[in-house]
């Protein structure tokens, strides 16, 4: 026997599809399932032996669907979807977002936009990259945000940016707010971890003890004595890094300027596999022409659990008494020739 029609009409409902996602929550759970995809492709390009500075995500088609529909629509609340989601996809590309394209981005964007859920580090990576563009935008984000876990995660940006460039004024009180209003958090434990590494290598301190065999060459090994009565610049990195390819104009600078000074170079490679590093040093603009040694497992080594190091670039300027007299960031980008002037002279 037939089911009476008012209930037929009551059941239809469960059997429908369910509604679609609004439309700029849309073009984000695409823009996450790209950034899957493209994450997929990387762990194949690395277990097939490439270095993760040769990976970029091919983000073509996307981009190109992006601009088609920026270029029509005209909703506000989806155009900031549709920019911020534009930027996402430049960065999994690993290319430059124009700077007019920026600009766009800062004036139809606010900080407090529901799209940078998609990724804080989108603002993080502008704040890192013009930080007088960027720094009032990204700290109204972290403070007014809607989305705690975006403003967690801008906190403890914050909070590492600050310690490195050694402004307690700026660090502590971010911590303290790390600690007490997300506390439990993966960032506050971060946090905590970050910090206590930074003690173990703070200025005045001993550099912790270390012997580690020469890049390339298996009869030498350098240690603490090796650069006894000198100055060594001691530089956690990797060619997989960024930043730390950022560092290197400055550093050969720094290396052809002191270089006859009492002064040595010792660069700590995080690579995960040696074999990454001499072709990055082939290239003419990053010969790196002073000691090396690689440090096997990286951030699981022992000497990377002395030296508290929890990120890279992470550089050391140890003295002639085997002694920590700079880090972090006074001996990055500009500041390091300033630094070591300091203590080397003109």
């Amino acid at each position: 026997m037939p089911l009476p029609l008012i209930c037929l009409m009551t059941a239809l409902p469960a059997l429908q599809a369910p509604a679609p996602a609004p439309a700029p929550q849309a073009v984000i759970e695409a823009a996450k399932a790209k950034a899957k995809a493209v994450m997929e492709a990387r762990a194949a390009f690395m277990k097939a032996g490439g270095n993760t500075k040769d990976f970029r995500g091919d983000c073509a088609k996307e981009l190109a669907d992006l601009d088609a529909r920026l270029a029509v629509e005209k909703a506000p609340e989806l155009r900031q979807a549709l920019l911020v989601s534009k930027l996402f996809h430049l960065q999994l590309a690993k290319a430059e977002p124009a700077p007019a394209f920026l600009a766009q981005l800062k004036q139809e964007v606010p900080p407090t936009a529901a799209a940078w859920s998609l990724d804080p580090g989108l603002l993080t990576a502008r704040a890192e990259a013009d930080p007088k563009g960027w720094d009032a935008y990204v700290a109204e984000a972290r403070t007014k945000h809607a989305d705690a876990d975006l403003r967690r995660t801008l906190l403890f940006e914050h909070f590492w940016e600050r310690l490195d460039a050694k402004d307690e004024a700026a660090w502590k009180p971010a911590y303290e707010t790390l600690q007490k209003d997300f506390a439990g958090s993966r960032q506050a434990k971060q946090a905590q971890g970050i910090l206590e590494g930074e003690l173990k290598t703070g200025l005045g301190r001993p550099a912790p003890a270390f012997h580690l065999q020469a890049l390339g060459d298996p009869t030498t090994t350098y240690t603490l004595d090796t650069f006894k009565g000198k100055y060594v610049l001691i530089d956690f990195w990797a060619t997989w890094c960024p930043p730390c390819r950022a560092e290197m104009p400055s550093m050969h600078a720094a290396w052809a300027r002191f270089k006859t000074k009492p002064f040595e170079i010792l660069s700590l490679s995080f690579d995960r596999r040696v074999e990454h590093i001499a072709p990055f040093r082939k290239q003419a603009a990053t010969p790196m022409p002073w000691k090396h040694a690689f440090i096997e497992g990286g951030f699981q080594n022992p000497v990377a659990d002395a030296y508290g190091v929890k990120g890279i670039p992470k550089p050391l300027l140890v003295g002639p008494d085997g002694k920590i007299v700079a880090s972090g960031a006074q001996l990055r980008g500009e500041n390091l020739e300033k630094t070591l002037e300091t203590f080397l002279g003109k």
